[in-house]
């Protein structure tokens, strides 16, 4: 399973962050707005409520209050403002507004001097209710009497709906804002990294020898590291096979002397030969696969052709139907020579164990690349499979008599850390699947 990108974790994180700082933000910015819209409809129905005492008085024990009130709202019935005024025992006195509008039963009024301010329900429809309780004195002592005005409720809401569709209308257009910058930035930001990524998929595939570009300071050191590597990497192998190479012409020579000695006993020249053989094989072996991978990107499809050519020209007396279905985009990471060796062994041998068709076939994904040779030979018996599968092994099983040469195949898919399979062919003999892995290929993806 692919790991999520940079980029994806990334906006991920920061969209998680937007989605939950927005309703956290409109919710703190309601709360403060009602908060304020409280505090204010306190103060209004505070200033009503000090008309409706400067408007009243106490004759005797008699209570008087004008016919009409200064505030209007309080003349108007069913306003929504009402005012009332109670003593302890009754009701003293309620507004023209209220003449239509039941009372509500007020149990506990504020010691005298004290306010409250509160929300109530009356006849299932929310008021404010604001009270305070004075003294006055009469005939019989000092009596307290309690004013209260209620304000319906239905303004306020609608108010607070008001601000709250605003409010999530800016916020959706601000988030809609903070989205588009918040991809321009993450663009932005990791727009260095896509252009690395882009060289070193260039090195990868043959086109740059180094990283060129500038970049910022946190990858510049990265920068330099890797030209580094790839500078001391390139070095390392053009060493190790010049050394290789001086090596085979120091035994090369010696061993040719031996060969060519008169002296030589008969009996002697073969095993000369067999040691000039080995030291051949394990100096190829030795230098099959140690490139990086990194700027070795060999298509397949012209290697397939021109050994396809050859194979037609060497089997020409059997008349085989030679064959191939290439991906064109199918690419072998490593040396050309040893994959037209892997492949020209392969191929032999099937048109060796062939009658009259060989079918090659490449298919390449993401992480690796598949090559098949098959033909429609006798096959190979699955008990003489695993033989093949070790390394060094031949098994004598065609018709001219020779062997099949897969030490070579063998050390080269292991030098490149390959697999090798066979399977029955569709053509009715065996099928070699050889598999390699595509270096990097969480880069390129």
């Amino acid at each position: 399973m692919r790991r999520a990108s940079l980029k994806i974790r990334i906006f991920s994180a920061a969209l998680l962050a937007l989605l939950f700082f927005v309703p956290l933000m409109s919710y703190a910015l309601k709360q403060a707005f009602v908060a304020s819209l409280t505090s204010a409809q306190e103060g209004r129905m505070q200033l009503q409520l000090l008309t409706l005492i400067s408007e009243f008085d106490v004759v005797d024990q008699e209570y008087l209050m004008p016919e009409m009130m200064i505030n209007g709202d309080l003349n108007l019935p069913e306003s929504g403002l009402y005012g009332v005024i109670h003593n302890p025992d009754l009701l003293v006195w309620k507004s023209m507004s209220a003449i239509n509008w039941q009372v509500p039963e007020i149990d506990e009024f504020p010691v005298p001097g004290g306010s409250k301010f509160a929300t109530v329900k009356v006849q299932k429809a929310e008021y404010f209710q604001y009270t305070y309780t004075a003294e006055y004195e009469t005939t019989i002592g000092f009596t307290p009497v309690a004013f209260h005005i209620f304000q319906e409720k239905s303004g306020f809401n609608a108010e607070v709906t008001r601000f709250e569709k605003t409010l999530l209308r800016w916020l959706g257009i601000i988030s809609a804002l903070l989205f588009l910058l918040l991809l321009f930035s993450l663009n932005t930001a990791l727009s260095p990294i896509k252009r690395l990524i882009a060289e070193i998929r260039g090195i990868e595939e043959g086109n740059k020898q180094s990283i060129t570009q500038q970049y910022p300071t946190e990858l510049e050191t990265l920068k330099v590291n890797l030209n580094h590597l790839l500078t001391t990497e390139a070095n390392q192998r053009e060493r190790y096979k010049n050394s290789l190479g001086d090596l085979a012409h120091s035994l090369k020579t010696p061993l040719a002397v031996l060969a060519g000695m008169p002296e030589l006993p008969a009996e002697g020249k073969e095993p000369v030969a067999q040691i000039d053989n080995i030291i051949q094989r394990q100096l190829k072996r030795a230098v099959a696969g140690t490139g990086s991978g990194w700027n070795q990107k060999e298509p397949v499809a012209p290697i397939v052709e021109k050994l396809t050519l050859a194979m037609e020209k060497v089997y020409a007396g059997k008349e085989l139907t030679i064959e191939y279905e290439l991906q064109d985009d199918a690419s072998f990471y490593g040396d050309s020579t040893d994959l037209m060796e892997l492949l020209g062994n392969l191929m032999d041998n099937a048109c060796k164990a062939a009658k009259s068709s060989v079918l090659i076939t490449t298919m390449q994904s993401d992480t690796s690349v598949s090559i098949w040779v098959e033909d429609d030979g006798k096959g190979i018996p699955h008990d003489k499979r695993q033989v093949l599968l070790e390394r060094g092994k031949r098994l004598d099983s065609y018709e001219s008599g020779q062997g099949i040469g897969m030490s070579v195949v063998s050390d080269l898919i292991s030098a490149y850390q390959g697999q090798l399979d066979i399977q029955d062919a569709g053509l009715g003999g065996a099928k070699i699947i050889v598999t390699f892995p595509i270096p990097h290929a969480e880069t390129t993806g």
